[in-house]
């Protein structure tokens, strides 16, 4: 846990799932309060987010795994493309019951996150990115990650890199989205390690990467002409996937208000490395477009 961290909040403690019709979606409900859906990234599930739940006292909070990640097992259905982790987002909103909710979402999150509030603007009353895609910028990482996930053969070399401890860690993985690697957390590894020895997990994970399309990252310039809803955008001032520069600007895309914050020594994964700062972040937002 990362130094000043809030008291850790146990996840995934229970089996309790939602039907979307292709998935069996594992969540969580904690709290009371204005209804927040948190969306996670790639590769990660919804245990991502303990530390900053624990700052969000008074919100009913809503963690959910996305199809092929963590407890929520794929099926032959399950779609793995951006616009259709998109639609489970929204089916998870449906089937939850959610009239009015903030979205808060985390780099691949904070697509699927978008393009919902797009479909759904009418009950997406506010939303939190982080660390996530920008139109029109493509990241040499998730270009190479890319690469590696469509080498042939069920031992490709993403498989390899992301499914032992060490290697996972290193700066060519995900130890580059830390400023500081010691906030890597054996916990955080663990993350890692759930998604790529499991096979079926594993081949959900890299399914994503592989079916990756940047075409409808650059069309989120249109998406964010329909986001007429209060946005925050909190950013690690040395991320080196989405560089906050261009995030900043990007805030200008959007229709409603959208406020930038940046975040000192912190890279694409602000929430875990200053979970702190981040649920300070959100809470004074949420306090300030919710109540």
């Amino acid at each position: 846990m990362a130094a000043g961290a809030p008291p850790y909040v146990q996840f995934m403690t229970t089996n309790t799932f939602i039907d979307i019709g292709h998935t069996n979606v594992a969540y969580e409900s904690i709290g009371s309060g204005p209804d927040v859906l948190f969306i996670h990234g790639w590769p990660l599930h919804r245990e991502s987010w303990r530390e900053v739940i624990a700052g969000l006292d008074g919100y009913r909070c809503h963690l959910i795994d996305l199809p092929g990640a963590g407890q929520s097992r794929a099926t032959p259905e399950t779609p793995s493309s951006l616009s259709g982790h998109a639609e489970s987002v929204v089916r998870v909103i449906d089937q939850l019951g959610l009239d009015q909710l903030s979205l808060v979402a985390n780099d691949s999150g904070g697509i699927f996150a978008r393009m919902a509030a797009a479909e759904r603007p009418e009950q997406i009353s506010s939303l939190v990115l982080s660390g996530t895609e920008i139109p029109h910028h493509h990241s040499w990482q998730l270009a190479l990650y890319s690469l590696l996930a469509n080498l042939p053969g069920e031992e490709n070399a993403l498989n390899v890199m992301l499914s032992d401890s060490v290697l996972a860690g290193s700066p060519i993985a995900l130890g580059g989205s830390f400023h500081d690697p010691s906030t890597l957390s054996p916990r955080f590894t663990a993350m890692l390690l759930d998604l790529f020895t499991d096979p079926e997990l594993n081949k959900s994970q890299i399914a994503l990467i592989r079916d990756f399309d940047t075409d409808v990252v650059d069309r989120l310039v249109e998406v964010h002409a329909k986001l007429a809803m209060p946005t925050l955008l909190i950013w690690g001032e040395d991320d080196p996937f989405f560089p906050a520069e261009k995030a900043r600007e990007m805030a200008a895309q959007f229709a409603g208000p959208a406020t930038f914050a940046a975040v000192p020594n912190a890279k694409l994964f602000v929430h875990e490395e200053h979970p702190v700062r981040f649920a300070e972040l959100t809470r004074a937002f949420l306090d300030e477009v919710s109540r």
